[in-house]
């Protein structure tokens, strides 16, 4: 599939798994999308709390609540697997406006027969400031599985990440900071001027790291659904101020020039050769959210 190397049909065994997933690839996985399992949102989230922010605040974000993005995605011109982003509008126990965001990774049935591929990721998001307060993975690439949790607890500023074999790692968290689903959507929100550049805390599996967005310029890109005018831009991870470029590879980023910042294509280089994921469908509809839970109204 797009972000690793599959082994050879001489191979018998599966290919490792890596020890450090590449943020570069890691995003494009967050794009590819195939069914996600439901969860209720009660269960999952505590109260937000957080009195300085009123509850019916809702920060602008270019996105509405059941927004779907479709991609199709390929490898050296090889169709891989078809790409889902999408979005809607819950509530923690207490009343709070949450986006869930959520993304899949799955590859079709010719990739599926040496490297099958069944990857899900979910972010809670604070709609009142777009803060994270929950991350979840479950990852099947090959051999390689990896099931991990991270909560946010924005009163106290900790995160804790934990995975399936009882890890856990706490970190002191920054006044801003994205997870990396909601890092990707954070680019939509800010100002895109060619030549500048973005910043922002990333907080990813118990660490800090900072996200730094170049805009490079502007370019017209063709979909299935027609030609944007995009806005091109390439982000990089540094694991603090100076340090050098965690990326193994090199991702790029094309947001559509207008109100929507619909990302409607995302490439990754990498020595294997390059992964593109091409916008092939929208659904904007914005279905009826489920009310507040009874004791927050």
């Amino acid at each position: 599939m797009p972000y690793s190397k599959p082994p050879s049909r001489s191979s018998t065994r599966g290919p490792e798994p890596p020890k450090r997933r590449r943020f570069g690839a890691v995003l494009l996985a967050l794009l590819v999308g195939g069914p996600l399992a439901a969860s209720v949102t009660a269960n999952v989230l505590p109260n937000l709390g957080r009195a300085e922010l009123p509850k019916d605040q809702v920060a602008t974000v270019p996105f509405r609540a059941g927004e779907t993005l479709v991609y199709t995605v390929s490898w050296l011109k090889i169709e891989g697997g078809e790409m889902t982003l999408a979005t809607s509008r819950e509530w923690s126990p207490d009343g709070v406006p949450v986006h869930r965001i959520r993304l899949s990774a799955v590859s079709n049935d010719y990739v599926s027969r040496f490297y099958p591929v069944d990857t899900r990721y979910e972010s809670w998001v604070d709609a009142r400031d777009f803060t994270p307060v929950r991350f979840e993975k479950r990852a099947r690439e090959g051999r390689y599985s990896a099931d991990e949790v991270e909560e946010f607890d924005l009163g106290r500023r900790v995160g804790t990440w934990r995975n399936a074999k009882d890890r856990r790692r706490v970190v002191t968290l920054p006044p801003r900071f994205q997870d990396v689903i909601s890092s990707f959507y954070f680019m939509r929100t800010v100002p895109l001027v060619p030549g500048g550049e973005t910043r922002v805390d990333l907080c990813s599996r118990g660490r800090l790291y900072r996200l730094v967005v170049a805009v490079l310029g502007r370019e017209k890109i063709e979909t299935e659904l027609g030609t944007f005018d995009a806005i091109k831009v390439q982000p990089r991870m540094h694991e603090g101020e100076g340090s050098e470029d965690q990326n193994k590879g090199k991702l790029f980023l094309w947001f559509s020039d207008d109100e929507r910042r619909l990302p409607v294509m995302a490439r990754t280089i990498l020595p294997i050769g390059s992964v593109t994921a091409r916008l092939t469908r929208v659904t904007a509809e914005s279905p009826a959210a489920a009310p507040p839970p009874p004791a927050a109204r």
